[in-house]
């Protein structure tokens, strides 16, 4: 069954939108803005005021308009819940912006017993950089569009945050207002108060499907970002453990993972301090000394095992280790990934040098990625890389689905 917002053309997930139509009669007319499920991908939209509730009062509205009148109509007339200005209450203590209309418009988050519960509202992502840069909290990203706030370990927030396209966090009405109940909670309030921004319309994210499911598929949500990178790593590497007795990483990911800092803006200097920490958990960390007795255990030379008399480094050991044991020709071609990172660590201090564009757009050639793409969205395509090289290193059920 088709989510309800996924385009019937293309399947691209629509956004809300207002867009301007005007209805006229000779020489008078008015003009009202009405909601509409938008596609960004082809073009497609769906008017979500029925027809003929538009022309039944467009009947009644026309001949109270004076000849040679035209003017601008609000939808509320039209459409009573649909006003802008409508708010919910019951949560008017909480002090947030947001616009009401989403409740009604949005596929699944209409409720009648729980008026306005399901309300998104919006904040700007900075939000998050205050607690990630705080020594006692910290930012999780379940995947590129859900997560959460820790404090010492423990959820600040019962439901946490989805991350929509545009890149800003919302939060449910009605959780946030169970979540800033208690008094200790006040602090984080007025924060949230002061990164609240007007809504965009737009909460396609993993958070809103797995929230609100039409489907089981949209209920069981897969992670797409590190979150899922270190799960699928640490698979694969426990597996390697049991088949051949080594560790592959000096250090257990699972143990050091609790450390890791996601990139949360599209800023360059954010982005590549997570290259460099992604670099140490899967390059650097890789256990050069084990993997390169096995293969010397197993048939392999010295001389298999460097090139002009230098001893390969982990890259080379794990591509050729991979493709002694795991049968798969093209190992080199399929490490790609982790050669990029690399790469990509290394840029990290020459983010001003001259060679940093071509190297960089290198970078992005080798993933198949276009060169005009964003920082953060190049590093999302780097994440799904990754994932992609150890899923099919790990083949499993779930990693086919």
């Amino acid at each position: 069954m088709k989510h309800p917002l996924q385009c019937p053309n293309c399947d691209e997930f629509r956004y809300l939108e207002y867009i301007g139509v005007r209805f006229e009669e000779g020489n008078k007319g008015f003009g009202v803005k009405l909601p509409v499920f938008m596609c960004k991908s082809c073009g497609q939209h769906d008017c979500q005021v029925p027809q003929e509730q538009c022309m039944k009062f467009k009947d009644e509205i026309m001949p109270t308009i004076n000849d040679g009148e035209f003017f601008d109509m609000d939808l509320k007339y039209i459409f009573s819940k649909l006003d802008p200005q409508r708010k919910f209450t019951y949560y008017d203590h909480l002090g947030f912006d947001y616009d009401s209309r989403d409740y009604y418009l949005i596929p699944g988050i209409y409720r009648e017993h729980d008026d306005g519960y399901l309300t998104p509202v919006f904040f700007d992502k900075d939000i998050l950089l205050y607690y990630n840069n705080h020594p006692d909290y910290s930012v999780k990203l379940y995947s590129f569009s859900s997560g959460n706030i820790y404090h010492k370990g423990e959820r600040m927030f019962n439901w946490g945050f989805g991350i929509n396209r545009n890149g800003k966090i919302f939060k449910w009405l009605g959780d946030l207002s169970e979540d800033f109940e208690e008094d200790e909670m006040k602090p984080h309030l007025k924060r949230f108060q002061a990164s609240n921004v007007p809504s965009d319309h737009d909460i396609v994210s993993k958070f809103y499907f797995s929230q609100n499911p039409f489907s089981i598929k949209d209920a069981f949500q897969k992670s797409d970002n590190e979150y899922r990178l270190f799960n699928i790593k640490s698979e694969f590497e426990h597996k390697i453990k049991n088949d051949f007795k080594i560790n592959l990483s000096k250090l257990d990911i699972d143990a050091v993972i609790a450390y890791y800092k996601h990139p949360i803006l599209d800023d360059r200097n954010q982005i590549f301090e997570a290259y460099l920490k992604l670099d140490k958990l899967i390059v650097e960390n890789l256990e050069q000394t084990e993997i390169r007795n096995l293969l010397l255990a197993n048939g392999l030379t010295t001389s298999d095992l460097e090139k002009d008399g230098k001893p390969f480094r982990s890259l080379k050991l794990f591509s050729l280790f991979i493709q002694h044991f795991q049968k798969i020709e093209n190992a080199d071609k399929i490490v790609t990934p982790l050669f990029v990172v690399n790469d990509l660590r290394q840029l990290h201090g020459h983010l001003s040098d001259t060679s940093f564009d071509k190297r960089y757009s290198s970078c992005k050639e080798r993933l198949d990625s276009p060169n005009d793409i964003s920082d953060l969205e190049f590093f999302k395509v780097v994440v799904s890389a990754l994932i992609k090289m150890f899923e099919m290193l790990h083949p499993t059920k779930e990693n086919d689905e």
